[in-house]
């Protein structure tokens, strides 16, 4: 496509259909954000019980996409449709940006109280007191625990356990103060001159070990000696997981140049070596390509996940640039096989029984949206349009987003019914989907 050609379609994008949706979606993203004193509640659902709880994950990566809504947005025709919507958001994510710092540095004092333990063949290492859970709630009196992960810091290997929150939270402030001035989430900078360098140590001294992967899930099992005796815990580690702290490392380092604080150095050149190392995978029909998941001090496993995208779009390592090519060609062939959204994953060879079988393995629109941003990113505006054209008609007419979307020709076994308890149906709001849509939206305009 030539420049003059992209133009014409980057023109052609924002059809009066496209800022309806804008509106409408923008709109259900404000509803999320629930004021408690000068924090935020940002649940992951409002029509899902279950996700009444605020993750780490998709908050930071909300909080990301709007910067970049905002930011596209002001650059565009889209500021004068929108203005005073713009204007709020971008004061409800600096109070977003300030409880994701609340909730680490409640993370952190866990940590620092129940003994930290650095060594990584220790059992105590292994367990959630020395770990920063993946989510809280919040209410009147601040960030708590959520209700039901009380027994998560005792949990060898907990499903809680997800070392890509801090690294996202990470990502989210740098590019935040890349745009804002740093007054504007006063209340984190304390917290962060405090917990910077134990952050940044504590994410580089973790990443060769497991933990639970972009969808709470380990893939392979082993009986171990544990603090609550022997059991059988997650040994799986992954490419996107480790990926992230590289980022996370990346941005410490920025964010500590611009508030002027001092940590030790840590090289993140060492994580992409464990990278290269560890999850590199070829065979004949695929190539050779960054596979998902390798067991603890055991082998790679065949394997592709969707969640790879964010690898080369987001955290991208540059010294990796030349698996990216294939490793999205693979995602291309074999998560979205011809369709607009992919599923999570899919394992290979002796590990093709590992189904993902939540809600009957469905497609998930914030996957399909993230990598819509990576295509127009890098030059594939119409590709990314039809991407976007078709979630767009899935929009509910109060501007929410679902979760997924689950065809009847690939449903597979859902074993704790999770399809059938939900009135055979997905979730039908995330606000990590939608705020991905205003981004991804917003993209086409600049």
């Amino acid at each position: 496509m030539d420049k003059n050609s992209s133009m014409v379609k980057l023109e052609e994008a924002l059809t009066d259909d496209r800022i309806e949706n804008i509106k409408k979606v923008t709109k259900e993203v404000k509803r999320h954000f629930i004021p408690y004193n000068d924090l935020v509640k940002t649940a992951a659902s409002t029509k899902y019980p279950a996700y009444n709880l605020m993750w780490n994950r998709d908050s930071a990566y909300s909080a990301i996409y709007l910067n970049i809504f905002i930011n596209n947005s002001r650059n565009s025709d889209l500021y004068d449709i929108i203005k005073e919507d713009l204007i709020e958001l971008d004061e409800l994510n600096s109070r977003l940006i300030n409880t994701l710092w609340e909730a680490l540095d409640f993370e952190v004092k866990k940590i620092q109280m129940g003994g930290y333990d650095r060594d990584i063949s220790g059992n105590r290492s292994k367990i959630g007191i020395n770990h920063i859970l993946s989510r809280f709630d919040v209410d009147n009196e601040g960030v708590k625990r959520a209700p039901n992960d009380v027994n998560e810091a005792i949990t060898t290997r907990s499903w809680t356990m997800q070392y890509d929150s801090a690294p996202l939270i990470l990502l989210a402030t740098e590019e935040y103060l890349k745009n804002h001035d740093a007054n504007k989430i006063e209340k984190s900078i304390d917290i962060i001159k405090k917990d910077l360098d134990f952050i940044v140590q504590y994410i580089y001294n973790f990443h060769k070990t497991p933990c639970a992967d972009a969808w709470e899930q380990y893939y392979y099992y082993q009986k171990e000696n544990t603090v609550n005796g022997p059991l059988y815990v997650g040994k799986t580690i992954d490419s996107y997981t480790v990926s992230s702290v590289y980022r996370g490392i990346k941005s410490s380092k920025e964010i500590a140049k611009m508030l002027k604080i001092e940590i030790k150095d840590v090289d993140e050149n060492q994580v992409i070596d464990f990278l290269r190392s560890n999850f590199v995978f070829s065979d004949e029909k695929r190539g050779t390509f960054l596979a998902k998941s390798k067991i603890e001090f055991g082998e790679v496993m065949p394997s592709i996940g969707a969640e790879e995208i964010e690898i080369f779009s987001t955290f991208i390592p540059q010294d990796l640039e030349e698996y990216r090519k294939n490793t999205l060609k693979v995602i291309e062939n074999e998560l979205f096989d011809g369709e607009f959204l992919p599923i999570r994953y899919r394992f290979f060879g002796k590990y093709r029984n590992i189904l993902d079988r939540y809600f009957g393995r469905g497609q998930w629109f914030h996957l399909g949206l993230q990598y819509a941003m990576y295509l127009k990113e890098n030059g594939n505006y119409e590709e990314a349009d039809n991407i976007i054209k078709y979630i767009e008609s899935k929009i509910g007419a109060d501007g929410t987003i679902p979760e997924q979307e689950v065809i009847t020709r690939k449903l597979v076994d859902d074993p704790d019914k999770f399809f059938e308890k939900n009135g055979n149906k997905t979730i039908e709001c995330l606000f990590w989907a939608e705020t991905a849509y205003l981004a991804a939206a917003s993209k086409l305009r600049v």
